[in-house]
């Protein structure tokens, strides 16, 4: 019986488990830095126009853009959690890529 080239390759499997096991934390969305005013009558920042400096996660909750405050300690672990997010897309874009290409040498074959 022919095993199918999709199934036996159990290598590609493992090494793309053992890649994404070092891609913790993981966020899918965007980091942005906004300013706005705060609720102070007399603040100095507020009244030379600068205002303060605020962090925004940015993501899609059930086809809805949302977003989340961020507290500055908090900003790194975010940062490194988008990074990951966005290696573990390009891993399995490039793991579907494999798929079909295997998929259509069983066709040929």
């Amino acid at each position: 019986m022919k095993t199918k080239a999709h199934q036996e390759d159990d290598g590609a499997r493992d090494a793309f488990l053992a890649a994404a096991v070092g891609l913790w934390p993981v966020a899918k969305g965007s980091l942005t830095q906004t300013r706005s005013p705060c609720a102070r009558k007399n603040c100095k920042e507020c009244a030379s126009g600068r205002k303060h400096p605020k962090l925004i996660f940015t993501f899609r909750e059930e086809g809805r853009l949302r977003g989340l405050y961020v507290r500055p300690p908090q900003e790194k672990l975010l940062r490194r959690a988008i990074a990951n997010g966005r290696e573990l897309e390009r891993m399995m874009t490039a793991a579907g890529r494999g798929l079909v290409i295997a998929l259509r040498g069983e066709a040929e074959g």
